[in-house]
């Protein structure tokens, strides 16, 4: 079946001679779409007057928790890891690991407020759910004391160079209703100094009730 073409009538749709319809669209990115709507964010492990988490030890550190307590999903797009010189650290490589749905933790029980910002500055939508960062500065070289942990959930872990101090990891992430995503950072193998901030950007997708 054709389709008419009503040109000059303002009321119709153009056809061109091969009947296909002459369209005038926007298109949007998913996450560009939220952060119209007010419903995209950035999770810092730093804020609320606190600045880059401080290290004195090649320890892994609990760096950032949040969960999805609201009705739709949240994406996951990426995280942007910022590393500072680790003092000592040679060559070695930072390491970091994605956790899925972790338990437990330091990082959860001291529920320290991670630096929540909604990327629309218009919008005062609140994140859906809580979101946790470590303590800082951390205050002692000895392995395993004054670390925040998370507990339970899978991840891999993966290298990052020292040589790159600004990383783009594109993640991809998607959490439904309950779940929740944490992020564990450890310095180069024979650091005595080093300092980093870990950024996510997270939005909701509002076709996924």
């Amino acid at each position: 079946m054709k389709i008419e073409d009503g040109t000059g009538s303002s009321r119709r749709a153009t056809v061109n001679k091969l009947n296909r319809l002459a369209v005038d669209a926007t298109t949007f990115a998913g996450e560009d779409d939220a952060i119209r709507r007010g419903e995209g964010w950035q999770i810092a492990s730093a804020g609320n007057g606190a600045g880059n988490i401080s290290f004195t030890a090649a320890q892994q550190t609990a760096m950032l928790y949040f969960s999805n307590t609201g009705a739709f999903d949240l994406v996951l797009d990426r995280v942007v890891v910022i590393l500072g010189d680790a003092a000592g650290g040679g060559s070695n490589d930072w390491s970091l690991q994605v956790l899925r749905n972790p338990t437990g933790g330091t990082l959860i029980t001291n529920a320290v407020s991670a630096g929540v910002s909604n990327s629309n500055h218009g919008s005062e939508v609140a994140y859906p759910g809580v979101a946790y960062r470590s303590l800082t500065p951390v205050s002692t070289g000895v392995a395993g004391t004054n670390y925040d942990t998370l507990t339970g959930g899978s991840g891999a872990v993966q290298p990052l160079k020292q040589t790159i101090d600004r990383v783009i990891l594109p993640l991809g992430r998607r959490m439904p209703t309950g779940t929740s995503l944490g992020i564990n950072l450890t310095p180069p193998t024979g650091t005595t100094a080093a300092s980093a901030l870990i950024v996510a950007h997270i939005y909701i997708d509002p076709d996924s009730a």
